[in-house]
């Protein structure tokens, strides 16, 4: 398999070893047409935290919370590190391990403020809790319109799976969609590495 299969276009390898802490992972998840596994991670060290896209199965258990692992050979896209068969992940040695202060593991947790999102970069990848008020199944999507306490935004999901049962009232957790600034108003668009979880 090339060095760069299931990477983002244009994302750049980084071959120095870097110590991390694993705040969260996701279950696994099948995404391009169901053809293939990958799940979502936030890792942080001592001074910042990363999203993170893992497409090797074989790491799930080193993504554990709470573990130190070191990993190289990883690629960086847009501030999201990327993770397919080339990296090397490793258990991290006593004398790597950190305290990640609290402030860090706060702001990986936090979700901006909706009307803030729509100020950034259309093609930005979002991620955060929101609240469900309203869902619509079509054949091909499901469209929410997920709210905060200020301002609210259509989310538009087209993949696959369409066993969402998340309604009204419900909190969902969003990973990797992008954003849209088309014509109008801007929305959150699935992509090929999003995935939705309920709260």
């Amino acid at each position: 398999s090339t060095p760069k299969k299931n990477i983002s276009k244009g994302a750049v390898l980084h071959e120095k070893p870097m110590t991390v802490m694993v705040l969260t992972a996701t279950e696994p998840f099948n995404y391009k047409e169901g053809k293939e596994n990958m799940f979502h991670a936030t890792v942080a060290t001592e001074s910042k935290y990363y999203r993170v896209k893992v497409f090797n199965m074989d790491l799930k258990e080193k993504f554990t919370e709470n573990q130190f692992i070191t990993i190289s050979k990883y690629f960086n896209s847009s501030g999201i590190l990327e993770i397919n068969e080339t990296a090397t992940v490793s258990e991290a040695a006593p004398n790597q391990m950190f305290e990640v202060p609290k402030n860090i593991i706060r702001s990986a947790k936090e979700t901006l403020k909706i009307s803030k999102i729509k100020e950034l970069d259309s093609g930005t990848l979002i991620y955060g809790v929101f609240a469900v008020e309203k869902k619509k199944v079509n054949d091909k999507s499901i469209t929410f319109k997920i709210k905060d306490n200020e301002d609210n935004i259509k989310v538009v999901w087209d993949k696959e799976q369409h066993n969402i049962n998340y309604e009204k009232g419900d909190k969902l957790q969003l990973f990797s969609f992008h954003l849209r600034k088309g014509n109008g108003k801007p929305i959150l668009h699935s992509g090929n590495h999003s995935f939705i979880k309920g709260e």
